[in-house]
């Protein structure tokens, strides 16, 4: 598994994937202009020269964010997932980043496991955060 930063002459393959892993996804000139600014950055896991999962994460100051992480679902329950949080923790504890927040959406249980076995806690709540469908965000924090 190879895992391998990328930027905007991406943006369409992003928008293909992130259409694959979420109802409420982004398009190419979304991705492209996250893309195009400092504080973010963006990874796919690649195998065989297939890209299988993505991960956009941006910093500031001492706090990171994880934007977005979507893994094909041909091949999610193979650590895609921790592989692409791993290596965004090791530069993020580099750079000086102390602690590292989330959204995900109240329903979506199988990411709320992946992110609680990579030490997230629990934050909070935020009523209607989501479209399409509209539902709570659930927000978790973890120290680094």
């Amino acid at each position: 598994m190879r895992i391998r930063k990328v930027g905007p002459e991406e943006a369409g393959l992003l928008a293909q994937m992130d259409q694959c892993c979420f109802s409420d996804n982004w398009k190419k000139e979304d991705w492209s202009s996250f893309l195009s600014m400092s504080q973010y950055d963006c990874c796919i896991a690649e195998e065989d020269n297939m890209s299988r999962g993505f991960l956009l994460t941006s910093t500031a100051a001492d706090e990171g964010e994880v934007l977005k992480i979507g893994v094909l679902p041909d091949f999610r329950k193979n650590n895609l997932g921790i592989l692409m949080l791993n290596k965004a923790f090791e530069e993020w504890k580099t750079a000086g980043v102390r602690s590292v927040f989330l959204e995900v959406r109240e329903s979506n249980q199988p990411a709320q496991g992946l992110y609680k076995k990579q030490g997230f806690e629990k934050a909070g709540i935020r009523k209607n955060y989501y479209k399409n469908p509209a539902e709570h965000a659930v927000v978790y924090v973890r120290k680094i």
